[in-house]
């Protein structure tokens, strides 16, 4: 398994490499990149989640705890007073730290169903659905998914890379664990997630005219 630092590494240079087209091209502003770049670190990172003894990850749910309900507080409750609002805002950080992602490491196990790609789907829908609601932009909503995933799918292809040694004389036997399309072990975990996948594609609205935009401007990159 590759190290925190190369996922993070590879991250960054893989957003890089997308979001710099798309914004010479005019497609989105410099804070919309910067999103965007955030988007496809995460999804770098994202598939350790499930891993119980990684400082990094444990980093990662405290941010992760604190920055998403201060964003979902401040988009949402925009009539309440400043009290009201840091009161909700620390009970929800609260509770994902202490309750949700102590149970999710409870009930998970690394290289499990997480650590897939219909997982990073998942994701990737997820972040295109709640920033529609929290009343983004179509178009941002849409990156911020799409770079997630991509960032998702550099860590699962990174991981199997890494189970190959450099002379290919010898296949670790962590080979097919990330990259893969369900978990044999979690079968009902596979399941829901492939539900959740189906059902976020019917609520998740995709505009093909804004898909030929993001396409139009990567066809005019010069090399």
């Amino acid at each position: 398994m590759a190290s925190f630092e190369q996922h993070l590494n590879i991250a960054v240079v893989a957003s890089g490499i997308l979001v710099a087209p798309l914004y010479s091209s005019g497609i989105i502003s410099m804070e919309q990149s910067l999103g965007c770049l955030a988007f496809g670190i995460l999804g770098g990172v994202l598939p350790d989640i499930d891993s119980d003894n990684s400082k990094p990850v444990a980093i990662s749910f405290k941010i992760i705890s604190i920055i998403l309900p201060l964003l979902a507080v401040l988009t949402l409750i925009k009539d309440f007073t400043i009290l009201k609002i840091l009161f909700i805002w620390a009970v929800v950080s609260v509770f994902l730290h202490y309750g949700l992602f102590k149970l999710f490491n409870t009930i998970t196990v690394h290289r499990g169903i997480f650590h897939s790609i219909p997982m990073g789907v998942l994701f990737g829908l997820g972040v295109v659905y709640i920033f529609e609601l929290l009343g983004y932009s179509k178009l941002f909503a849409f990156l911020g998914g799409v770079f997630l995933f991509v960032g998702f799918i550099v860590h699962l292809v990174l991981d199997e890379l890494v189970s190959l040694n450099a002379l290919g004389m010898h296949i670790k036997k962590s080979f097919g664990t990330a990259l893969k399309l369900y978990d044999k072990t979690n079968k009902i975990g596979t399941i829901v997630v492939y539900a959740l996948i189906i059902a976020l594609l019917f609520v998740v609205n995709i505009d093909l005219e804004l898909l030929q935009e993001i396409f139009s401007s990567f066809s005019n990159i010069k090399l």
